[in-house]
């Protein structure tokens, strides 16, 4: 097979990357970030936001003559941020990477893609959640990225081709890493939220729950490019707690939120 796969770097895009180069299939791996390549995995430096990047790697694979199997949208970014605070610019950077990126790369390397070719979009558990507070900008991203990918699978199974999302929860990558520097940075940034911000530390710990290998998720997506017939959604290693309160009604969130991190 041919994969494009971007977020290729590192977490769960370079794990995927390494799973398919491992079983022999030819890899066309994109990120921002170095990527170390191999006989099988091409490595393209490139900003999934970035159009004239995007346009530049799909026009060198289609000069190679490649027709590709899958493209898997993986790359993202994620931040701690108060909606009314954060400074726009950093706004922008999140929508434009978790969510415009993958639409501008399936939009630019579907005419490489096979007849019978599979998409597959990383969102994430959260897009079946009610928001988190200081978690929001992340969640309407992979709410939006999510419902991107249903509307997707509608256009693309009218031509024979399959999308596939895979929603993980917490797994363990620099990404995941990350969560926690930002909630801390959040909590000295925020002149509104100085006493929640600070509960809400402790508050991600407990709801993150313990994170799942990335090559956990990277043999899902393995799998779901090679069964004949997968299902059109997958979650993975999702978090019972958050789960569990995003089946009570807003109102009654909100409060048991409010009061946990005004205590």
């Amino acid at each position: 097979m041919n994969i494009l796969i971007t977020g290729a770097a590192s977490g769960i895009g370079r794990a995927t990357a390494e799973l398919y180069d491992r079983e022999g299939h030819s890899v066309f791996a994109i990120d921002i970030q170095k990527i170390s390549g191999t006989e099988n995995i091409i490595s393209y430096n490139a900003d999934v936001t970035c159009e004239a990047n995007i346009m530049r790697v799909i026009g060198e694979i289609h000069d190679t003559g490649v027709t590709l199997d899958a493209i898997v949208c993986v790359a993202g970014i994620h931040t701690m941020a108060s909606l009314v605070e954060e400074d726009y610019a950093k706004i922008k950077r999140v929508v434009d990477v978790n969510l415009l990126g993958a639409m501008l790369v399936c939009r630019a390397a579907h005419p490489l893609l096979s007849e019978r070719g599979r998409i597959v979009i990383v969102t994430s558990e959260v897009a079946s959640y009610s928001p988190l507070p200081f978690n929001g900008l992340y969640n309407l991203t992979k709410v939006a990225l999510d419902s991107y990918a249903e509307a997707l699978r509608q256009e693309l199974n009218l031509l024979g081709q399959r999308v596939i999302t895979v929603r993980p929860g917490a797994v363990k990558t620099p990404l995941e890493a990350s969560s926690m520097a930002s909630t801390e940075a959040l909590a000295e940034k925020t002149t509104l939220y100085k006493k929640q911000a600070k509960h809400f530390t402790h508050f991600v710990e407990k709801f993150t729950g313990k994170p799942t290998k990335p090559e956990k998720i990277a043999s899902l997506i393995y799998s779901v490019t090679s069964k004949k017939h997968p299902r059109s959604a997958y979650s993975i290693n999702r978090h019972i707690g958050l789960l569990l309160l995003s089946l009570l009604p807003h109102s009654l969130q909100c409060k048991i939120i409010k009061a946990l991190l005004d205590r």
